[in-house]
């Protein structure tokens, strides 16, 4: 990711909408349960997008990258 220097906001600058903090915690220890239960169908090659202030939810397909270390064709064992 390229660096933005000091054009990066953090959330001490802007704040965090409190309740969507809540919402994404319970959102991903769903997502945990399913994995280690075996239950459900897990957000595995997908993510979840949430735009709080419309409560919107986006689903999105990750691609691979061929050339990652981790998930691409030489990736590490």
């Amino acid at each position: 990711y390229p660096d933005h220097g000091d054009q990066q906001e953090t959330c001490s600058e802007t704040g965090v909408l409190a309740p969507a903090v809540g919402i994404i915690g319970s959102i991903q220890a769903t997502e945990t349960i399913k994995v280690l239960l075996n239950i459900g169908e897990p957000l595995v090659g997908r993510v979840l997008v949430m735009d709080a202030l419309t409560m919107e939810l986006r689903e999105l397909k990750l691609k691979k990258d061929p050339k990652c270390p981790v998930c691409g064709q030489g990736q590490s064992k």
